[in-house]
């Protein structure tokens, strides 16, 4: 019991965990990418949040990205929510990549 306590505050300290994506022990960052779909009168919103490896999170930053400029301006609400994601979603890309950068070096 005490080794895997041990196991985990260290994997909590270096940075290391299990990406919950692809499963692999690599450095991980909680992430959250929200994404909008306007639909003229209706919206729906879509949230992503876990902890994921680079490669994972690159996959997933695109997949929202991609979706939300496709499908995310088609209402009036969603036309102004649609740029405040796409903004969002890019600080929280940008910032887990810097720290995943500084935990590799």
């Amino acid at each position: 019991m005490s080794a895997t306590v041990s196991a985990q505050a260290s994997a909590v300290i270096t940075g290391m965990g299990r990406c919950q994506l692809c499963q692999q022990m690599r450095p991980t960052r909680s992430v959250t990418f929200n994404r909008n779909v306007g639909m003229l009168v209706l919206r729906r919103m879509y949230k992503f949040t876990g902890q994921l490896c680079k490669t994972c999170i690159r996959r997933k930053f695109w997949e929202f990205q991609g979706k939300n400029l496709l499908l995310g301006p088609w209402g009036m609400i969603s036309l102004l929510m649609t740029p405040i994601l796409l903004i969002q979603n890019t600080v929280t890309y940008v910032g887990a990549m810097h720290k995943l950068r500084d935990a590799i070096e």
